[in-house]
């Protein structure tokens, strides 16, 4: 008999505030599970940024840390998990960050929206 082996991919999102540094005010945790029995490559970047206030924009995007994509590989039935810093600015509602996950292997997508 031979079972079929689930080669599945999900992303959770968390809040973190516990930062020591002035600039930032709280950390946003992408975390990637891979339950597939292979090893699977992953890109992570930054599809969008909404924030209303030009100013406080240029101020966000000086020290945002997940400007440029980045790419991870992660073991069978392993999690990773990615840190984006977020920087001290007047938020406004509706402001948000959409992330993406990708999975290079099988060519999936899956995007995240991050309020502010």
């Amino acid at each position: 008999m031979s079972e079929e082996l689930k080669d599945v991919w999900n992303v959770e999102i968390k809040t973190s505030f516990d930062v020591n540094n002035i600039i930032y005010e709280k950390k946003v945790l992408i975390i990637i599970k891979n339950h597939s029995p292979y090893i699977r490559r992953f890109e992570v970047g930054t599809k969008y940024i909404n924030i209303e206030d030009q100013y406080e924009a240029l101020k966000f995007r000086m020290h945002y840390n997940l400007i440029s994509p980045i790419v991870i590989s992660i073991d069978k039935y392993r999690k990773e998990t990615i840190e984006v810093l977020i920087p001290k600015v007047n938020h406004h509602l509706g402001d948000n960050i959409i992330f993406y996950v990708k999975n290079l292997d099988k060519n999936e997508e899956k995007e995240i929206q991050y309020n502010l």
